[in-house]
């Protein structure tokens, strides 16, 4: 009974080293987590909806997204007409104008529109090595098709001699990134004479390539046959998506410090409300959920112009009330008063945020730490012990057990 006391004095001491341990070790994992999750998200944030005549209205907010498109091809006349779609049974298809009919599959590659058969060439993979030419400043032109990229493609059933002419090898084109807006401004006239006097028009005009220009936002590969329907959910500029979108220039750390924009646009997004609503929609989530502000809803789409222009929706906190009343109808001066923008706060711009933050940051993390030594303390000092008897326990009966046989 004497050596009691030492043995259990020394037993907690044992007890309390381990639960030191424990406890640092469950600090430092929750703090590495917390440091891990607080660094830069990886999303696909977006949503396209424009304030533009005929795309909707800010914050998205319509009832159903569908991703079918009718098959109306483009007649060489010019006229609009219809092939037929017949149902045998349970299976539906259609009859493109360059083949026979081919049953609808969405897993399956659509024919495209190919009346002089550009593709037996330009689609033809063991050639592909030979469809590159190079324009005068020693960048490439591809000119191959990956027919099976591009079978999700808007303009598939458009003809190629559509966008390339009637003698598509006699080209007089530059071929450059201004060559292909004014060529799909032939058609989408609206959206192309809002482009031209954007912020990203307004340079190609003076040879200034860097920005974007309507393929850099309606192709994921920045490639004319590879343009998806702006409904569907694989689309660049899906709701989803346009944010990534945008990233493709403006998180790009050579291109911003070149035209001096030195703001982080992309991961203060991520960082804001709005971003973190988008980042946990559903990927193919339907327009409905993704009402939330993005890239456009702010900015503006086609018709995109510098944060200094006056008439820029964001210029001035008169005009940002107005584009947050688009989606806030109740907003108040106050309401915007507060914004940063894009800006990251410091030690110099906004001390009292930048200081509050940091406060918050080590107070959290303390209490994180905190609470698990709390937790891994208790369970140390009953834990530990009682396994520890279960084991002496376990050894004297195998002992018991031995003597006895």
């Amino acid at each position: 009974m004497r050596n009691s006391k030492p043995v259990r004095g020394k037993s907690l001491r044992k007890s309390l080293f381990l639960a030191s341990g424990i406890a640092i070790a469950a600090a430092l994992a929750i703090g590495l987590a917390a440091t891990l999750y607080a660094g830069p998200a990886i999303a696909h944030p977006g949503n396209t909806c424009n304030p533009e005549p005929g795309h909707g209205t800010p914050g998205c907010h319509i009832a159903e997204t569908t991703t079918t498109s009718p098959y109306t091809p483009t007649s060489a006349a010019g006229s609009s007409t219809t092939t037929p779609i017949t149902t045998q049974g349970s299976s539906t298809s259609v009859v493109p104008p360059s083949g026979a009919v081919t049953a609808i599959d969405p897993n399956a590659v659509q024919m495209f529109a190919d009346k002089e058969h550009c593709l037996s060439c330009h689609g033809d993979p063991s050639i592909k090595n030979l469809m590159t030419i190079k324009r005068p400043d020693g960048t490439p032109i591809i000119l191959f098709v990956d027919t099976k990229v591009g079978s999700d493609s808007v303009h598939r059933y458009k003809d190629c001699t559509s966008c390339h002419g009637d003698e598509p090898h006699d080209v007089k084109s530059p071929l450059n990134k201004l060559s292909l807006s004014e060529k799909c401004g032939t058609c989408h006239e609206y959206e192309y004479a809002q482009w031209k006097n954007s912020v990203h028009g307004k340079p190609q005009f003076d040879g200034n390539s860097d920005p974007a220009t309507c393929t850099d936002c309606h192709s994921v590969t920045s490639n004319p046959h590879n343009v998806v329907r702006v409904l569907d959910p694989a689309s660049s500029t899906y709701p989803k998506n346009v944010a990534d979108t945008c990233a493709k220039c403006h998180d790009d750390p050579k291109l911003m410090d070149k035209y001096g924009i030195v703001e982080k646009v992309y991961a203060s997004y991520m960082r804001s409300f709005h971003g973190k609503a988008m980042n946990l929609a559903p990927g193919s989530a339907p327009l409905k959920q993704l009402d939330t502000a993005t890239c456009t809803n702010c900015h503006g789409a086609h018709n995109i112009s510098s944060v200094t222009d006056p008439n820029s929706p964001v210029a001035g906190m008169d005009n940002l009330l107005a584009t947050c009343r688009t989606c806030h109808p109740d907003a108040q001066p106050q309401f915007v008063s507060g914004f940063l923008g894009h800006k990251a706060v410091n030690s110099d711009f906004l001390p009292q945020a930048y200081w509050g933050g940091k406060a918050f940051y080590i107070l959290s993390r303390g209490m994180l730490a905190g609470g698990g030594l709390i937790v891994a303390t208790s369970i140390s000092l009953r834990g530990v012990p009682w396994v520890g008897r279960r084991i002496k326990r376990r050894r004297a009966k195998r002992r018991r057990k031995g003597e006895e046989e």
